[in-house]
């Protein structure tokens, strides 16, 4: 019973997902994801699950992936398949894998908000925009040095 209900849940998932889609949005098959995408999901969230995958045409020459993961993060990657952004579904929950951020960023968080997560990393231009679990937004250059606080 337990079985079934989990396989229902899943199926309303994908539906939902499906018909949630705008005509620029396509369900691609996890396997349709460029090898570098594929290889940061197994590599940092291996033991999850993959809900869904989207491809996402951004305009005429630009596209971007969406990963939808049972543990509550869905990741965005760019054209050639590099991370774009990293988020907990949850606005309150904080990653549960942060080895792929820069070990400065980490530190940083852990040393001055040692009471929250981080929510969310979005990799930008300039550097790295980073979300907590209380709402504080930080910014960080691209090697990972804190710059500001985002107002």
């Amino acid at each position: 019973m337990k079985n079934l209900f989990s396989k229902a849940i899943l199926a309303v998932a994908v539906v939902f997902t499906m018909t949630s889609c705008d005509k620029d949005d396509e369900l691609i098959s996890n396997d349709d994801l460029p090898m570098v995408s594929k290889s940061f999901v197994s590599q940092y969230f291996g033991s999850a699950k993959v809900i869904s995958t989207i491809k996402d045409k951004e305009s005429s020459s630009t596209f971007e992936y969406e990963v939808k993961l049972d543990n509550g993060v869905d990741i965005k990657f760019d054209n050639a398949g590099l991370w774009q952004d990293v988020e907990a579904r949850n606005d309150r929950d904080a990653l549960p894998i942060t080895s792929f951020i820069l070990p400065s960023i980490v530190s940083y968080v852990t040393a001055n908000y040692a009471t929250v997560g981080i929510n969310s990393i979005d990799r930008e231009v300039n550097g790295f925009d980073v979300e907590l679990t209380n709402d504080i937004d930080l910014e960080f250059d691209k090697e990972g040095n804190f710059i500001r606080v985002d107002k």
